[in-house]
């Protein structure tokens, strides 16, 4: 017969980094950006317990949005998001060109 402690129950519910198990009190924190020991960022991959990750409690999705907020409000994430509309922008002005190059070529190719 297995008994548990009280520790063991903690344990259950103490959240983690995924990634290398560190869980210390930083790790709780919702200020906290990323894990102290290996720098997993916590917007990407948010610390859990073993309770959240087997789906037995629900998790505290308020801290998760707020850090993914975060992460997006940095200069590099909103450089990048510039970087990606111009490139959207080029390709579609690209497909639009190479579509009327063609229909001019199609029309003044004699049938």
């Amino acid at each position: 017969m297995l008994i548990r402690t009280r520790d063991d129950q903690s344990r259950l519910h103490r959240r983690q980094c995924v990634a290398c198990g560190y869980s210390g009190r930083f790790v709780d924190r919702a200020a906290q950006e990323s894990c102290p020991r290996c720098q997993c960022d916590f917007s990407v991959r948010p610390p859990m317990s073993y309770a959240e990750m087997e789906g037995f409690e629900a998790r505290d999705l308020e801290a998760a949005r707020a850090r993914r907020m975060r992460a997006l409000d940095t200069p590099a994430a909103t450089e990048w998001r510039l970087v990606e509309r111009w490139l959207a922008f080029l390709f579609a002005v690209a497909v639009v060109g190479i579509a009327v190059i063609a229909t001019g070529v199609a029309l003044l190719v004699p049938h």
